[in-house]
């Protein structure tokens, strides 16, 4: 059995894990969802993580995978700007709800009992679903409010974005930027200290 691939910053939102599988390593962005495998890599993992999930999507033709790959793209690019127009204190477009609207219109919900909780499962193709779930999601955060709480990380070098529940953190995660920052800054503290004691 192939190993699934990896993807940084996991949270329980399905619509910013896919704003996160673009990342940036040695100062080039790179894209997490190059080829259909990638894809499938993902969505197992979503379906993994968030367990109301609808495993439909899971059942993707190979024609269908290659179609949700060239659309995803101009659909997480739309998400992520919004995102970070509303990370950098703008309020949220509503041509962009609208936008989000239309893609659940296409893939409707019926609601079905799944491990002793309701869910909602979209009916229609399954790339239509996929894109409803997606803005089902979205709109959730905004209706929720918990995108008002959406950040950038402190490390300006970094594209992942987090949700701040507590109002205090700065980096997307400790692992992969703020023992990082740590470091770099304590090597500079400890360089400057050296280059002070040299005669």
């Amino acid at each position: 059995m192939n190993k699934r691939k990896k993807f940084p910053l996991i949270s329980p939102f399905l619509s910013l894990n896919l704003v996160n599988t673009e990342a940036v390593s040695h100062g080039r962005r790179h894209e997490l969802l190059s080829e259909d495998q990638d894809l499938l890599d993902w969505l197992h993992i979503m379906c993994e993580e968030i367990p109301s999930l609808d495993k439909t999507i899971l059942t993707m033709s190979q024609s269908e995978l290659t179609e949700v790959l060239h659309l995803i793209y101009d659909f997480r690019l739309c998400l992520r700007n919004n995102f970070e127009s509303i990370a950098d204190g703008n309020s949220i477009d509503n041509k962009w709800i609208l936008s989000l609207e239309r893609n659940i219109e296409k893939a409707p919900y019926v609601f079905k009992i799944h491990a002793q909780q309701l869910v909602q499962i979209p009916t229609g193709s399954i790339v239509n679903k996929l894109f409803s779930l997606l803005s089902l999601d979205a709109l959730q955060l905004i209706s929720e409010g918990q995108l008002n709480k959406i950040r950038r990380c402190s490390n300006p070098d970094c594209v992942l974005l987090f949700i701040d529940t507590t109002g205090k953190r700065k980096w997307c995660s400790m692992k992969i930027c703020g023992n990082r920052q740590k470091a770099a800054r304590f090597q500079d503290k400890k360089d400057r200290g050296e280059k002070k004691l040299e005669f």
